[in-house]
């Protein structure tokens, strides 16, 4: 069940969810960082991350905070041939930030790493497998950097509009390429564009099945009826099955450890 929430008022929802007896909640775009900062405590890998995408309301009445997007993005890294080398990653809010902790996990020799407000490009942690190299948006460095690349991930909110764009995408996709888009739309430009170019292309279909797996587990304790959520998703948005929906090594998406920040 949705619950549509401004901007600047998830505290008050929250609050709002937790009085009414509901166990948890999902979280999305644009309050992941906003859910961190409400949440009483933050399991790993949210305390490294600094966002949250599952709120569960304790009985004791304390808030805490999950990150199954890094927990679905290291589920479906595992899905590949080979570990990723060089990596372009676009987005530098909460859903990047989870995706580039999973890049580093999983040994990424190389992050180019891009976001149009260039400021936000700060990791809050370091590596000493994965280098992160920072690139001004729509520069020919960017370029550089995405036929340089063999994984192409867009965690920006673009390509939920028709007008929306990427710069090079178009002049830096082949058929050696994978682009990793978490935007789903079945219309959207960028896929359409990324599929006409030979990429392998997986959309956030992949990711958000995963990721809502992982919380369904986490929420319930049970095991998430994977066949059953991409079923309905499919039907929801009028899609066929995809090579995004390639089965993970495990099914699902492992619940986070009990570890947290306080």
């Amino acid at each position: 069940m949705p619950f549509p929430v401004p901007a600047g008022r998830l505290s008050t929802a929250l609050a709002g969810l937790q009085a009414s007896g509901v166990r948890g909640v999902n979280v999305t775009l644009p309050h992941k960082e906003a859910a961190a900062a409400a949440c009483t405590a933050l399991e790993a890998p949210a305390d490294q991350i600094g966002a949250v995408n599952t709120v569960r309301f304790a009985a004791d009445g304390t808030m805490h905070g999950y990150n199954t997007d890094a927990l679905g993005m290291i589920d479906l890294l595992a899905t590949f041939d080979r570990p990723p080398d060089k990596v372009v990653l676009l987005g530098a809010g909460g859903a990047a930030k989870a995706v580039l902790w999973s890049l580093f996990q999983a040994g990424a020799t190389v992050v180019y790493w891009s976001n149009r407000t260039g400021s936000r490009l700060v990791s809050p942690w370091g590596s000493d497998r994965t280098r992160v190299q920072p690139v001004p948006w729509a520069s020919e460095s960017l370029k550089d950097a995405m036929v340089d690349s063999t994984l192409i991930i867009n965690a920006t909110s673009l390509g939920w509009r028709a007008e929306d764009r990427l710069p090079w995408l178009g002049q830096t996709l082949s058929p050696r390429s994978t682009y990793l888009d978490l935007n789903y739309h079945p219309s959207s430009r960028l896929l359409l564009d990324a599929r006409a170019n030979g990429a392998r292309v997986i959309d956030g279909l992949a990711l958000l099945v995963r990721q809502g797996a992982a919380a369904f587990t986490l929420l319930t304790g049970m095991p998430a009826p994977l066949s059953v959520m991409r079923r309905a998703l499919r039907r929801h948005l009028g899609v066929q099955a995809t090579d995004s929906e390639a089965s993970p090594r495990s099914q699902g998406a492992s619940a986070p450890s009990p570890r947290r920040r306080q």
